[in-house]
């Protein structure tokens, strides 16, 4: 699809993609802790960027701090490294998120390369690799890919002169790109902070927002291409990309005042991003400065639930889980569960600082981040 075409879809009304709600404010469902891990694997990450797992006990995962990827075994308590950094065949250059294929095969982002590599199901890298070379010339950065390979991405953090009247408004498409047919279509619309015109040639990226604690949609793919939508205003959830899109019902919550313990915590999770450093044509990484918290625009309270990573996490079971934001003294986490009608069925809680990775055969691996800083991923069964 021609970029003057492609941006002409996006002007499309979203009156089909909306679907239709399912009632009114939803009432408070059951809070369920999810207990103590079952397993905690043996070696920490750095700075997670992808993680997929194969089933119950084996998971991929990435570290773009570390430069690396692997293939941990829980029963056997292995890691296997694949491949190496780097631009040839079998490597990469910056290793980001993974996201599942069909079967056992994995893509994952080379953010340093800007394509797609495929992990095959014996934890080797394909030879074959995916550009990323969208045919309107927007820079395409993918959030999820199903099981027939389809690519999802949304034009929210992006900022160029054509899109600059999606900007203004505040209201971009999330998009499914068919690297088979060259297809691109609209599955939902993403609403975000508006954001002030650039000029002819600029372009600006942003992964998560560009001011703390920004109201703005979230959203998680399915393997069968269903896509959960987490609306921040109202709060609700939705599913879109199937012949029957549905919104579930608004949810009440209370929103959380900031305070200074509040934006240095938010500071503090910003310097757990990563930062790109080229110099002399050699390619590097390092933590990202901490941001002084008052040269920041701050609402007077959050929105209802986080920013990257992982604020939304589609489980295999076809529920949708929003972690909520609170106060920075909490002593827990909150997952909403929402089910596949958009229904709030349940809260699961987490102790201390911990959030979900991702969903295997009736268990999901969590990430817990220690006082040096460090991540272990932890394995519990799924509470009902």
């Amino acid at each position: 699809m021609q970029s003057s075409t492609l941006l002409r879809a996006f002007s499309i009304a979203a009156a089909a993609a909306l679907g239709v709600a399912s009632g009114a404010t939803a009432q408070a469902p059951k809070s369920v802790p999810l207990g103590r891990p079952d397993a905690t694997f043996a070696e920490p990450l750095s700075s997670p960027s992808g993680f997929r797992a194969l089933d119950a006990d084996r998971v991929l995962v990435s570290d773009n701090l570390e430069g690396a990827v692997a293939l941990w075994d829980f029963r056997a308590g292995t890691a296997t490294p694949i491949g190496r950094q780097g631009g040839g065949p079998g490597e990469y250059g910056m290793p980001g998120p993974l996201f599942a294929g069909g079967g056992d095969t994995t893509y994952m982002l080379d953010m340093g390369n800007r394509r797609l590599l495929v992990i095959t199901p014996a934890g080797g890298i394909a030879s074959a690799t995916i550009a990323l070379n969208h045919p309107s010339q927007i820079p395409v950065i993918p959030r999820a890919v199903d099981r027939q390979g389809r690519v999802y991405f949304d034009l929210a953090g992006i900022q160029m002169a054509q899109l600059n009247e999606m900007a203004k408004t505040g209201r971009a498409p999330l998009l499914r790109w068919d690297l088979k047919t060259g297809r691109t279509d609209t599955v939902a619309y993403v609403a975000f902070p508006p954001a002030a015109p650039v000029g002819p040639g600029e372009v600006r990226m942003s992964i998560g927002g560009r001011e703390p604690f920004e109201a703005r949609d979230q959203w998680a793919v399915l393997p069968d291409g269903r896509v959960g939508v987490a609306r921040a205003t109202p709060y609700r959830a939705e599913w879109q990309g199937a012949a029957a899109p549905v919104v579930g019902p608004a949810v009440e919550y209370q929103p959380v005042r900031i305070g200074t313990a509040e934006k240095n915590a938010w500071a503090d999770q910003a310097t757990r991003g990563i930062q790109v450093i080229v110099e002399n044509g050699q390619r590097r990484t390092q933590r990202a400065p901490r941001p002084d918290i008052n040269r920041q625009q701050w609402p007077e309270t959050m929105p209802p639930f986080a920013s990257p990573p992982n604020p939304v996490v589609a489980s295999p079971a076809g529920e949708l889980w929003v972690l909520r934001t609170g106060p920075a003294n909490a002593d827990t986490r909150v997952y909403d569960v929402f089910d596949g009608q958009g229904r709030l069925a349940r809260r699961v809680t987490l102790e201390g600082e911990r959030f979900v990775l991702g969903f295997g055969p009736g268990v999901v691996f969590v990430a817990r981040r220690d006082d040096d800083d460090l991540v272990w991923v932890e394995r519990y069964r799924i509470p009902a």
